[in-house]
């Protein structure tokens, strides 16, 4: 029992239905008062108000005592008529409005908080819960006019499109929205990228503001150790340019010596303020058939947009056949044809385009980016009601989920600490769409603490790689970190410059490279002195030694599993192979279609558009060194890996893919957007396309509209 003679258990069951509000609802704002009164600033208070919001309407003339607790607890964006305030309320509510924002935004308190230490000129570091609102004080900042030149770094191509598409809406006749290296600059510019793209950016000189989004992931040891080191070199890079900075991420447990040390910031920790409920239900089971069959139960009770994590793709799969099999889901004419589309295109018994027709999506790193876009527009417009993802959806990409059904307590074979468990919880509710949000999880959440966050470029301890201590300026460099590196410098079988300029790959594999060919040159010097396109044997020798040196089963599991399957595909797509010619070629073609499809889109995402072109040009610098050195003619890759990247085709065609235009339809249309490798000229043909006049379906016509509304 509180103080206030009401207890926190009582009034949150009697805020659980819009029923028991509307039988007792003077008595019941009579008793969140005095709750509030003798809890102010309490987590529980925050909660209940919260819960009061979401039957705001059943309340009746009480609803007004609601509107002040949500004033007191400082919600302000929760107020539905603001002019109905009092002279020092609405003065309040004026305060937390941001500077030159076209629609009517207003902050609530710790937003508003972050939002002027950032005016004033600090560098902010913000964690805190996933509704806090956090991206949207990067608008505000950028609506000010104070700064030309933002640039902010994202960890997926998801969440570039996302931050893309939201801040064009925005601020398209204001500033430049820049996410290829291959876009001109303008006067005023704001850069989206990841951080590969970032790197691959010529960023103006001066950059006013960088926003570093998930800064968490600055740290090593959760995912992609090897991004993980790209980013820290990106965020060095940056920081030496940059006037100010915000990094934004979920809740921590501190930040690191590093970053306390070598960055001036003022750090805001929000942990317990929300502006959505999160509401735990314990469904836990002991084997994954009983798991499997307790969601399917649930999903069966749920009239809300539901999100399903699971571990991965595969798990993703029979996640959907399950929901399938139990006549679950509500099909749209969106869906449907979206599935009749995805089934033509790919494979017409693709469990992806089975669950799609009836109104099931499913979203793992195997699908291409544009059918990624697809499924999470229509889930967040409500064309479908489940939606099951992976990994994939948990890093800052916002749905209007009510309900989120945590199914697994793993990623792939890794075990979720706390930190991820939280992450992916963040997911249910949305402010102004649903104030509570319902988390079921079906095993026990984990009880480790909350990670310490911090930047191996300013902490060059011993476990900082070589990769990222040579891109570090000497200056820069600790005494420990300096000699680490003169061993790099002091050695005479590649040039220092050569591993810098490979830059990610490390530089130990590239001298064992280096030694191979140095050692076996008159075997090998014909096989390397291409350029052009190559030979098949000398594809595959360029694969052979990729695949060997450079780790290669370990860069995308499952998509590739050989050198020699590595050059075949390759060498299919030089052929003008199309994704469906891939996807036929597959031996689990007739066996099992989802195998071969999300296969050949994951050779094609991972492989084909990213890791063979790097590391394609890594083995051309060194084969350029090696020979050059020894007096023998050399080859010349860039072309043939640029063409590799984008599959043969146009680079401004294939790019359309990120703005929700897939491959396949980009193809249908490049003679009219074709423009010599410029995407902005691409970009501005696409724009001026009237999508009645295409030979297209209209599912086809849809995705034209939908790409032109984000532009």
């Amino acid at each position: 029992m509180s103080r206030s003679g009401v207890s926190y258990p009582d009034l949150r069951e009697r805020l659980s239905t819009a029923e028991s509000v509307r039988v007792a609802s003077f008595e019941l704002a009579r008793a969140l008062c005095a709750f509030a009164s003798s809890h102010q600033d309490s987590p529980e208070t925050q909660e209940l108000v919260l819960r009061a919001r979401e039957f705001r309407e059943y309340f009746g003339p009480a609803a007004l005592v609601v509107d002040g607790l949500v004033r007191q607890v400082g919600l302000f964006p929760y107020l539905t008529e603001p002019a109905d305030l009092s002279v020092a309320d609405q003065i309040a509510y004026e305060a937390h409005r941001p500077e030159n924002m076209e629609d009517d935004l207003v902050f609530h308190r710790p937003q508003a908080e972050v939002y002027r230490a950032l005016l004033g000129g600090d560098n902010v570091v913000l964690a805190a819960p996933a509704s806090f609102g956090k991206s949207l004080i990067i608008d505000a900042l950028i609506a000010t006019g104070r700064y030309a030149n933002v640039v902010i770094v994202v960890p997926t191509l998801a969440l570039v499109d996302e931050t893309r598409r939201r801040l064009s809406r925005r601020f398209r006749r204001r500033f430049k929205i820049i996410t290829h290296a291959t876009q001109a600059q303008s006067d005023r510019n704001v850069i989206v990228g990841t951080q590969e793209r970032v790197l691959s950016i010529a960023l103006p000189d001066r950059v006013d503001l960088l926003v570093v989004d998930e800064f968490y992931k600055l740290n090593p040891g959760r995912d992609d150790d090897e991004r993980c080191m790209l980013l820290n070199e990106a965020v060095y890079r940056l920081l030496k340019r940059a006037k100010q900075f915000y990094m934004l991420g979920p809740n921590i447990g501190s930040l690191g010596r590093g970053m306390q040390e070598h960055l001036t910031y003022r750090l805001f920790m929000q942990p317990s303020y929300q502006t959505v409920v999160s509401e735990l239900h314990e469904e836990y089971r002991k084997t994954d058939e009983e798991r499997l069959d307790r969601l399917v139960e649930l999903c069966r009770t749920f009239n809300d947009p539901t999100l399903i994590f699971s571990r991965s793709p595969k798990r993703a799969s029979q996640v959907a056949r399950a929901l399938l099999s139990a006549g679950l889901g509500e099909s749209s004419k969106l869906c449907e044809r979206a599935a009749d589309w995805v089934a033509a295109h790919y494979h017409p018994h693709w469990g992806f385009a089975k669950a799609l027709r009836r109104g099931i999506g499913v979203h793992h790193g195997r699908i291409s980016r544009a059918l990624g876009q697809l499924v999470v527009r229509a889930f967040n417009d409500e064309q479908m009601k489940f939606l099951v993802c992976t990994s994939t959806l948990i890093e800052g990409v916002n749905t209007t989920a009510r309900n989120m059904m945590v199914l697994d307590h793993n990623i792939n074979r890794k075990s979720i600490d706390l930190f991820t468990f939280n992450n992916i919880r963040g997911r249910s509710g949305r402010m102004f769409r649903h104030f509570v949000g319902h988390v079921y999880v079906f095993n026990p959440p984990p009880q480790d603490e909350l990670p310490m966050v911090d930047a191996p470029a300013l902490t060059q301890s011993e476990s900082v790689p070589e990769s990222l201590l040579i891109q570090i300026d000497d200056e820069d460099l600790s005494e420990d970190a300096r000699r680490r590196v003169e061993k790099l410098r002091s050695q005479d079988v590649l040039r220092y410059e050569t591993l810098r300029e490979n830059d990610g790959v490390d530089p130990f594999s590239q001298l064992q490279l280096a030694q191979e060919i140095t050692d076996n040159v008159d075997a090998m010097a014909s096989a390397l002195q291409w350029e052009g396109m190559p030979h098949y044997w000398e594809l595959k020798t360029a694969c052979e030694l990729i695949w060997r040196h450079f780790d290669g089963g370990r860069k995308a599991p499952g998509s590739v599993v050989s050198a020699s399957q590595l050059a075949y595909l390759v060498s299919r797509l030089q052929q003008g192979a199309t994704t469906a010619d891939l996807i036929g070629g597959q031996r689990s073609y007739a066996t099992d279609p989802d195998k071969a499809v999300e296969d050949t889109l994951h050779f094609l995402r991972t492989w084909a558009s990213f890791h063979f072109p790097k590391l394609l040009q890594a083995l051309d610098r060194i084969q350029r060194d090696v020979l050059g050195r020894l007096g023998l003619p050399t080859g010349n890759y860039e072309a043939y890996a640029t063409r590799v990247e984008n599959f043969f085709l146009p680079a401004e065609i294939v790019a359309l893919d990120e703005y929700g235009l897939p491959v396949e339809l980009a193809r249908k249309l490049r003679s009219r957007l074709e423009s010599d490798g410029d995407l902005d000229a691409a970009l501005a043909k696409l724009k001026r396309l009237d999508p009645r006049a295409l030979d297209l379906s209209s599912f086809e016509r849809e995705l034209v509209r939908h790409a032109q509304a984000g532009l």
